[in-house]
Parts: C-alpha cells; structure tokens; sequence
C-alpha cells in the first residue's frame, strides 16, 4: 500500500472515530433517544424548564411560571435547549448507558472561590501523564489567572475535568469530549494512573477505546496485554472483532466519500481494503461497495456508446457532435440523474430513434423529466444555453442586450426552458487571473485589495473546493465568518482542515462530507467588534455571490457560520435576510442590537447555537437569556448548545454534530412563502423573499452606529400575501415604494394576468415572454435556481 493512501485510510478511521463521539450524549441517570421533527436525534437525559432567561429560573421556582415548554437535553458533555413541543417527532426512547466512567483522584480542592464565569482564554499546556494541564484565562480585572486542572473522570463521550488545589484554590468543573484528547495523551494517563500490571484494569481501558469508537487503540492496547498475560491469550478472537469493527469504520468512511462525490477516493480506500483479514460478511459488503462504484461507471460508459450509435445514424449528426462530446465528458454519477428519461427509453422501439436522442440532449440541457422529444428544439436548445452561459459571463452591456436580440430568434428560447437550465450550467466565472494558491489545490484567494470605503464594497473572500471537485455537481456550502482578530483563512482551516503536506490534501469535515467552504473578509482594519453595519452585511453577501459565480455551489443549501464576532454578524445577517439560507450556525456569537428584534424572522432560517455556559459575567443564560428565548419558540427549528463549565472557545469538537445538523434533509433553503411575515429597522434589509422595499421610512430605519442615541428602537412589520387567482396583495411595510418579483410559484402562474394591490391601488401585470429580467437577475444575484422571470414596481 503507497504512503499516501495508508495514511489517507488511517486518517479515514480516526475521523469516524470523532464521528462516532462527537454528538453522542450521556445521562444523569437513564438515557432516552430524542427523535427531532428536523430529522436530528439526540441523546441525553431530559429536565423542562419554563425558559432560557436565567430570571426566569427563579420565577419558575416561586411557583410564579407554570409552564415548561424549553427541553434541557443533558449528554454529560453539553446542556442543549429546544422547544420541547415545538421541536420533538416522537416520544423519547430508553437506551442503554454510557459505559461506566473510570475515575482518578486528584488534589481537588474542599473549598474555595467557585469560578463562575471565564474570561479570555490566554494559554492550555497539554495534559501530562497524571492527567493535568494548567489553563491560563483572562481575569475580571483583565489580568492574567494560572489555573491547575485535572481529570477525575473520563468515559466514551466526556471527561470531567477539575480544579485543583494550589496557591489560591478555585472550584471549576468543566467537560471536554473524549474526541478531542490525542490517542497518545489517553494511554500515558491510563499507564501512570491505572494499575497497569493489573489484567482487569488493562481490559477497562479497551472497554473504555471500544465506548469511545477507538477500535485502533482498543487492538493496541488489546494486544499489549495479551503479549504481557499469558491468561489473555484467548482474547485474540476479540482482536478478530475489533479489526472488523475497525474494518467496518472504513468501509462507511469510504461511502462518504463516494456519497460526496469523492468516489475515485472511495475506490482507492475499498481496492486497499485488508480484505484478508476480514470475516465473510464484510469482504462482501466491500466488494459490493466497489461494485455500485463501477457500476455506476460502466452504466455511463453504455449509455455513451449508445447514444453515439444512435446519433450516427441520423442526418443531424454532425450537428449534435458538440454535444455529444460534452455529455461523454461530463457524464458521471453526479449527472446521470439528467438522462433520467433517455435511461427509461433509450432502448424503446415504440419511440422514434430521434425522439430518443432528443430526450438525451433534452435531458442533458434540462434536466430530469423534461420530456422534450422535437430534436429539432434541442438542436436550437444548445445555441440557447451557450448564449444564456455567455449572458451571464460577460460584463460587457452591450454584448448583453445584442444576446438578447439573438435569443429572440432562436427556437425554444422560453422563460421556462431558460429557468429549467440555468442550474445545471457549470459556474458563469473561472477564478482570476492568480487567484489560485501556488500549493493547496482548489484554494483561491480573491481580492487582494485595499477597501476603498468611498466605493461600493468589491469581493475579498477565500474558497476551498472539496476533494475531486466537479464543476457539473452542485456542493452544499458553510459561507464563514471569521472573528475580528482572526482572518478568513483561519476559518478555512477550521471547517476544512488544516492542509496536510505530506498528503497535499486538507482532511477536515467540509472536504469529507463535500462542502465548498466560502470564508469573506467581512472586517475593516483595525474593526474591533462587529458594528451591525449594512456594508458589513453587503462585504459578506457581495463575496459569497462572487463565489458563486465561480464554484458549484447549490443556492438551496448555503449555510452563514462564525466564530465570535463573526457568529455574532452570521446571527444578524441570517435573520437579516431569511430568503437566502438554508441554516445559521453561530458559534460563541454575542447577540444585540437588530438580533434581539428581529426574532420573528426565525421560523424561516434553522438555528444552531454553540456557546460555553460560563462565556463571561454575567453568564449566557443571564445576559442573553431574553433573547435566546424569542427564538427558540414553538415553529422555530431552534437548538442552543451548552459546553458545560465552559468559556468562550470555538469549539471544535462540535463540528461532526454541527455537519450532521447540515446534512439533514430538511435543511434546505426554504421554497418562497405564500404569506410574508417579516420585520426590518435597518437600511439594507428590504429584500424578503418576493417582495423588495423602496427606501425605508427615516423613522424606522435605525443607524447601528447611531444605536445608543437612537429614540425609536422598534423593527417594523413588512406584511405581504399570494392569494388566490393571482392576486398579490402588499399588507404593509415601511416603504413607499415596492418592487414585486415574480416567478412560478405555488400560486403564481406565469401564463395568466396577475393582480397587485397596495392600499386602494391596484397595478395589473401581463408577463410577455422576455428573458431580460431573468437573466439580470440571475446574474445579478448569481442564483441561478430561484431566478425572478420579472419585476412589477408598486406604485
């Protein structure tokens, strides 16, 4: 086996092993399954509360709040709050606990000041073998605290880490995940502090492995104790066991892959599988794993021969060259869907040899179900596209408006056919010109200039595309904000792994799980905080659509993220424009101004947040406990997640849950609502979904640098429903202006007069056919699968 898969497959096994941890929860005392109406399921012990507002709290227990509506699912690692209502699919199920945790005495302290909130975070040594670390944190007074720590207890999931006595003894209980303490850290511990000569203990920390998913480490220490006690030699059948647990870890690990489109990847893994050490069962499951891979290859190689053989045989042939040539080269697994219909028929006597071709290039222009049999419509279809691709590449205007003149001319150049392929062109952009890095494939830096803060703000944001990336696939995308004192490469590294030379690759979660990574530089320099600003807001939105431009990224499953600052700004901008995401991930953000008004924005965006329980004085629960509990509501797809006698960290243990949460299929961006029912107090925040606002009345419209001398603090409604008949009706908003933009939806039909009414005016819009407005708009907004066939102003 070459150096570079035995390490891609080592690598492989230890990320399914974090997967196997991270997310998992543990119990106080029995532990339930909690099956969540957004797909998730959790695991914990549960407590009701009656909210998120530590104020409450004390309500609750004077008897003054009856109701308990906010779940506090308890893992042992995290505390993590929900709408119990709102949020559960099912009622909890009873399972097993976690394996028992094995302890170590440490000099705990009997008494002492308790820490109670965390500063800074200034410095962590690493664990020494007797299980302590001394952690340095920033005090209240800002100055520096030294804090000695130590596990006392640690299982699958979790281990319990305290404080110990010294010159000034503090009582702190804190908990790390299992996951992320190093392999090597864990068995110098267990070396020094368990009675290593003891067979029983040694066989409690192979126990402990297998809890954790550490297979590797359980056969490692599992055989260390059969080579030094002759009485462990019948244990070698549970080597046996492990290696086929471990076997199995792989195998799933190479399915990812293969699921994410990384399936050269997954076949070199499964053709370098230990096959030979395997049972029965798993050797096939690896061999059919290969096969559905080759499968899938050899059915695109047959379907290639076979329409050339088709296309030969008619007149037209040599005008279907071209395309012939693009699909035998684009044709894969992640494209195949589009020949959905020639798949069906191709083969059929019963329809006519041209028919079949046309379904072909019909469906490859198209997409699945398009139906399209007229060849000589799909002939004209290719010029269609070529142009529709040329439209939104170029930034000449006057080469625009002439493709538009041609486009008149051309058969099948209909709004409907233009919208069915806009999604499966490959991006309108190449990257400029330098923009790649001269060592981390598919890295791009672009924008490498100053801001001019007299100009409209230009694109500055980093990408990394995932392993294998294929233009003609759509990627799921994390669009990431950096904290202020941090940079967009730091966020790359942090979703997408830290690059590996020795591998030339970067194995993070986002390249596993096939994520486009899209890190802005959303910050001025020298910014201190995040201002709440509408450039700030316009920084983050014109670099992701630039990105989008450029990369494969799927518009339906674009998820804002941040750290710090940047969770802060990823908060604001998700319920600033709720029409764009597919969820918000916020991750040790501190909410204000616009945030704590613009909850009722919340049921249209999944919200994710992640915080320690102790980030500063007053705690989260105290200080931002109000506002927590206005979006963690009965229809919002709401969780907050608590690390347990924890600071302000990033968290990185999180992340397999946090891709887990993203990967739920019902985490996508959500279809255009009939009904609109939205807030805004801030210049910028006009676009909702169909309907943009003109300017934003000055008594509404709130200067966030201004906020403190603001008199009116109040967001405004912005009401707006699709009835019936095509009747649109525009309630109320904080403009006096308003632009309705159409397309086909629930109750939109494109093909019937529409009425609009405002107040006592009414406007009447008949759509003619032109393909302006949507092309505009695609390019304009780069979302090529929601772009808007037309704009009726109002008045």
């Amino acid at each position: 086996m070459n150096t570079w898969l035995r390490l891609k497959i080592g690598f492989a096994v230890r990320v399914v092993v974090v997967a196997m941890t991270c997310g998992l929860a543990s119990g106080v005392s029995a532990e339930e399954l909690f099956q969540l109406r957004n797909g998730m399921t959790l695991r914990g012990s549960k407590a009701e509360i009656a909210s998120l507002n530590a104020n409450a709290f004390s309500a609750a227990a004077a008897g003054e709040i009856k109701l308990r509506p906010i779940w506090v699912i308890d893992d042992g690692l995290t505390r993590i709050y929900l709408h119990g209502n709102g949020m559960s699919a099912a009622p909890p199920v009873a399972v097993r606990d976690i394996e028992q945790s094995i302890e170590f005495w440490q000099p705990t302290p009997l008494g002492g000041k308790e820490i109670s909130a965390i500063g800074s975070i200034l410095g962590v040594s690493p664990f020494n073998e007797f299980g302590r670390r001394v952690m340095t944190v920033r005090g209240v007074d800002g100055s520096p605290m030294r804090l000695v720590q130590g596990i006392t207890e640690i299982n699958g999931r979790y281990a319990r880490v305290q404080g110990l006595k010294g010159e000034k003894s503090y009582v702190w209980d804190m908990r790390l995940a299992t996951s992320s303490l190093k392999s090597e850290t864990l068995k110098s511990i267990f070396r020094r502090r368990m009675d290593w000569d003891n067979l029983d203990k040694r066989l409690e920390a192979v126990r402990f492995f297998m809890e954790a998913g550490r297979n590797g480490d359980a056969i490692d220490v599992l055989r260390e104790a059969i080579d030094t006690f002759p009485e462990a030699a019948k244990m070698q059948r549970q080597v046996v066991v492990l290696i086929e647990r471990q076997a199995n870890q792989l195998l799933d690990e190479a399915k990812l892959r293969a699921e994410s489109g990384q399936e050269d990847l997954a076949l070199q893994i499964l053709e370098q599988f230990p096959t030979d050490q395997l049972g029965r069962v798993t050797r096939l499951q690896v061999e059919d794993a290969k096969q559905k891979i080759r499968d899938s290859q050899r059915q695109a190689e047959a379907l290639i021969a076979q329409l050339d053989g088709q296309i030969q045989q008619l007149k037209q042939a040599e005008d279907l060259q071209p395309i012939f040539t693009e699909i035998k080269q684009g044709l894969s697994s992640a494209t195949m869907i589009r020949l959905s219909d020639y798949i069906r028929l191709g083969q059929s006597e019963a329809v006519p040899l041209e028919n079949r071709v046309a379904l072909a290039v019909a469906g490859w222009l198209l997409g699945s179900g398009s139906g399209e049999q007229n060849l000589t419509i799909t002939i004209s279809l290719v010029k269609v596209r070529d142009l529709v691709a040329e439209y939104l590449g170029t930034s000449d205007a006057g080469r625009r408006q002439a493709i538009l003149a041609e486009l008149q001319n051309l058969e099948g150049a209909e709004a409907e056919y233009v919208d069915r392929m806009l999604p499966l062109l490959t991006p309108a952009l190449d990257w400029p010109e330098g923009a790649a890095h001269a060592t981390i494939p598919g890295m791009y830096l672009v924008g490498d200039e100053t801001e001019q803060l007299d100009q409209p703000p230009r694109p500055r944001y980093v990408v990394q595309l995932p392993p294998n990336y294929n233009p003609l696939r759509e990627y799921p995308c994390v669009l990431a904000l950096h904290p202020v004192r941090g940079t967009p490469v730091s966020e790359i590294d942090w979703w997408s792994g830290v690059y590996n030379e020795e591998m030339q690759a970067r194995l993070g979660h986002a390249s596993r799980y096939g994520f486009i990574v899209v890190a802005p530089l959303w910050t001025r320099d020298s910014q201190r905080d995040y201002e709440y600003s509408a450039r700030e807001h316009e920084r983050v939105l014109v670099s992701l659509r630039d990105a989008m431009r450029r990369s494969s990224i799927d518009a339906d499953r674009i998820f804002i993220a941040g750290h710090g600052e940047g969770g802060a700004a990823a908060w604001d901008i998700a319920y600033s424009h709720p029409d764009l995401w597919a969820g918000m991930i916020s991750i040790s953000g501190e909410p204000a101004k616009t945030i704590a008004h613009y909850h009722p924005n919340a049921p249209y965006v999944p919200m994710y947040l992640v915080m320690g329980e102790r980030d500063g004085a007053p705690t989260p629960l105290v200080r931002n406990g109000p506002i927590m509990d206005d979006y963690v509501k009965f229809k919002s797809d709401a969780m907050v997640v608590m690390y347990k006698g924890r600071g302000r960290e990033f968290f990185y243990e999180e992340i397999h849950r946090l891709f887990e949460w993203m990967r739920l299929p019902s985490h996508v961006r959500k279809e255009a609502p009939d009904d609109i029912d939205a807030v805004t107090m801030r210049a910028g925040d006009n676009f909702f979904w169909w309907l943009e606002l003109g300017a934003i009345k000055s008594d509404v419209a709130v200067d966030p640098l201004l906020w403190e001398q603001s008199e009116r603090l109040r967001a405004a409604s912005v009401s707006a429903s699709i009835g019936s008949d095509n009747q649109i009706r525009i309630i109320q908003g904080p403009a006096e202006q308003f632009m309705v933009w159409l397309r086909p939806m629930r109750n939109v039909d494109m093909s019937k007069p529409l009425t609009i009414r405002y107040r006592s005016r009414r406007v009447m819009f008949d759509f003619d056919g032109s393909l302006e407005t949507l092309l505009e708009d695609a390019r304009r907004r780069a979302d090529r699968k929601r772009p808007f066939w037309a704009g009726v102003a109002v008045p």
